[in-house]
């Protein structure tokens, strides 16, 4: 469905959410810099436990991919409930006799995700499109399906820029909850401070974004700039094939 000329159906929208991972940033593995932060990790547990530790990339094989593998299985089983990821990285650490205390662990997960800041990247008209959204008097908030530390996803967010352009940020692992869930769409309007009608969720999966948007009584639009995905039931208030798109189908909210 074209957006050119057009204007989104219904009130005024008065704030939008986006989600993160192919709508506002593509993501690919870094590879050198997942390899340096293992380097790095194995470094700390050698200090730490002051004993001999796998080396980097066995290290990485046994642990990253490990909870790799176990996030991708959680997302194919359309759970609702966020996986706790901590409990996994102990482990796959205490598989290869390295059982590690909380803070230890919770150190080398960091060390882990800094490493995925290089697997960002920003969205072609990610920061235009946020900045003029914003100039024209809308909220902006981010919902997003990731299990990982907020903590680290925040520094992730102000590392790319996009912190700055944002209101809100919301992630499942603070809320124990994934999209579909109204769950996590209420939070996200609660901490934006959005009304469901008046407010519009962007996003690349029809399940998720869609699809929970709607039930939870907002209009969503299906971005397909960087994920393509069929909405059978048509579902997506509106489709739209580039993410600055979306300034042609929202005004500047009435005063």
């Amino acid at each position: 469905m074209s957006s050119t000329g057009r204007r989104l159906p219904g009130p005024p929208v008065r704030a939008v959410l986006f989600d993160y991972g192919m709508t506002l940033v593509t993501v690919s593995r870094p590879s050198e810099s997942l390899q340096r932060a293992y380097e790095s990790i194995a470094a700390l547990l050698t200090d730490r436990l002051d004993r001999s530790v796998p080396a980097a990339a066995a290290l990485l094989a046994a642990v990253h991919d490990r909870v790799d593998a176990a996030v991708a299985q959680h997302d194919a089983s359309y759970a609702l409930e966020e996986i706790d990821l901590a409990p996994v990285y102990g482990e796959a650490y205490a598989a290869l006799g390295l059982p590690l205390p909380v803070d230890l662990l919770d150190e080398a997960q960091r060390l882990e995700q800094r490493a995925w800041f290089d697997g960002m990247a920003l969205a072609e008209s990610a920061v235009a499109t946020l900045t003029e959204l914003r100039g024209r008097g809308l909220r902006l908030g981010l919902c997003s399906n990731a299990p990982y530390h907020p903590a680290s996803m925040r520094a992730q967010l102000q590392h790319l820029g996009l912190l700055d352009h944002l209101d809100a940020a919301v992630f499942s692992s603070e809320i124990g909850w994934r999209k579909p869930s109204p769950r996590i769409f209420e939070h996200a309007l609660g901490v934006l401070g959005g009304e469901p009608a008046a407010t519009l969720m962007v996003g690349d999966r029809v399940r998720e974004d869609i699809e929970g948007a709607r039930a939870a009584g907002m209009r969503a639009v299906l971005l397909r700039e960087h994920r393509r995905e069929d909405d059978p039931r048509g579902l997506a208030t509106m489709a739209i094939e580039r993410l600055d798109e979306l300034l042609e189908l929202v005004a500047a909210p009435p005063a």
